[in-house]
C-alpha cells in the first residue's frame, strides 16, 4: 500500500510505501518552535520506502539533526537523525489522509503547554522511551 501526502501549496508530494513503524506526538520545544503548534504527530518510515515525488525539501540542520520543510511553502514535512539514517520521520498531518495513523505514545511532555490534554489511553514520556521514537 502506497499513502501520499505533501505541502500546503502542493509544490512538494511524497510517496511513502508502508505503513509508520510507530507514530508519536512529540511536545518538545524543537517541534513546537518548528510548526508553529503546540506538538507535532510524527510517523516513522524506513529511508528506502519514502519517495519525493515533486518538489526539493528544504533541510534545515538543527540541534544536531534536520529538519525538512517544503522549499515552495514553508510546510514541516520531515525529520531525519542524519542524513544517513535507515528512517525518516514524516508529519502524519501533510498525509493526504491521516486519518488511520493515531499516536502511540506522547513524548517530551516534560515540555508539553500547560493547556494542552493528553488522552489517558496513550502511554507518555518525560522524554523519550529506550529505541528509537522521533
Amino acid at each position: 500500500m502506497e499513502y501520499t501526502g505533501g505541502c500546503l501549496c502542493g509544490g512538494t508530494r511524497y510517496v511513502v510505501k508502508s505503513v509508520p513503524l510507530v507514530v508519536v506526538d512529540c511536545h518538545c520545544i524543537d517541534c513546537r518552535r518548528s510548526a508553529g503548534a503546540p506538538y507535532i504527530t510524527w510517523g516513522l518510515v524506513p529511508r528506502h520506502d519514502l519517495r519525493i515525488i515533486q518538489g526539493e525539501p528544504r533541510k534545515v540542520p538543527h540541534a544536531g539533526r534536520i529538519r525538512g520543510f517544503a522549499a515552495c511553502c514553508g510546510t514541516h514535512l520531515f525529520f531525519e537523525d542524519n542524513a544517513d539514517s535507515e528512517t525518516v520521520d514524516v508529519t502524519i498531518a501533510s498525509l493526504d489522509d491521516p486519518t488511520p495513523f493515531a499516536p502511540s505514545k506522547a513524548i517530551f511532555v516534560e515540555d508539553k503547554l500547560p493547556w494542552v490534554a493528553l488522552s489517558e489511553s496513550v502511554p507518555s514520556y518525560q522524554t523519550t522511551p529506550p529505541g528509537k521514537s522521533e
